[in-house]
């Protein structure tokens, strides 16, 4: 697997820093400098290694200087809930970088990344690949569900936050704010992660275009190399039905939002 690989990394920090979200940041320099945005990591949870699978997680930043990789998770069961027990100075065995990644707005183009929840992470490197500073739209049911805006922020893109119950922002999905986008930027090269039904909506909104919009599909990954089949999503193509099985993990997680069938 040419540029993966599996490494020992040590856990520098694991700090809660809002309601049930935490960030991860671990020494794995060989994978920190080659991940790009949209990839992930297979990492096994400190604490469970009697489980067979691996966790994956979006790569949230990478810093090939340093060589510290960063994760931001939500503990939502058990997983991810040993992984809030880990400390600093354990050892953690992860594989990666693994997929395929967004692809960095060409020149001309303006980048708008649309982030579901914590699907923010899986964005935020493109806002050092981007030629010109993006926007960033976030979205969450509340105030408590919106994260890394200032990161985002301190790295120099305009955010617009949209929640469900307006607890914070403008109230509505934030395909509300993608629909201003839109109409304010013709030329917007859309990067988005989070929910299917956001990324529905989002491929829905802008099925007239013929290129610059990606979607993150955020399947449970099993082995994470392509070995299972475990994470196929339905994609088009050619053949007399029109559409083939496609392994995320390899051929995604990113696709061209047009490429995907959507049930």
């Amino acid at each position: 697997m040419p540029d993966q690989f599996q490494s020992t990394a040590t856990i520098l920090a694991n700090d809660n820093f809002q309601c049930d979200y935490w960030r991860l940041r671990l020494q794995a320099p060989d994978i920190a400098g080659k991940a790009v945005a949209g990839q992930f990591v297979h990492l096994a949870v400190p604490g469970l290694e009697h489980r067979v699978l691996r966790r994956p997680f979006s790569i949230h930043n990478a810093e090939p200087d340093s060589g510290v990789l960063t994760v931001v998770y939500k503990v939502v069961g058990e997983g991810t809930r040993a992984l809030s027990q880990a400390r600093a100075g354990l050892k953690a065995s992860v594989l990666g970088p693994l997929g395929r990644g967004f692809t960095p707005a060409p020149q001309g183009r303006h980048p708008v990344l649309v982030a579901g929840g914590y699907g923010c992470a899986a964005v935020y490197l493109l806002t050092k690949t981007s030629p010109v500073s993006p926007v960033v739209l976030l979205g969450g049911r509340t105030a408590g569900d919106i994260i890394l805006a200032e990161e985002f922020r301190h790295a120099g893109a305009e955010v617009r936050i949209a929640t469900d119950d307006g607890s914070l922002g403008t109230r509505g999905r934030v395909t509300v704010l993608l629909e201003e986008i839109l109409r304010e930027t013709p030329d917007a090269w859309i990067s988005a992660c989070g929910p299917l039904p956001m990324l529905k909506a989002v491929a829905k909104m802008t099925s007239t275009r013929h290129d610059g919009v990606e979607v993150s599909l955020d399947e449970h990954f099993c082995c994470g190399v392509g070995a299972c089949f475990g994470c196929v999503v339905k994609v088009k193509d050619t053949s007399e039905q029109g559409w083939r099985y496609a392994r995320s993990c390899q051929e995604g997680p990113v696709f061209p939002a047009s490429q995907v069938v959507w049930d």
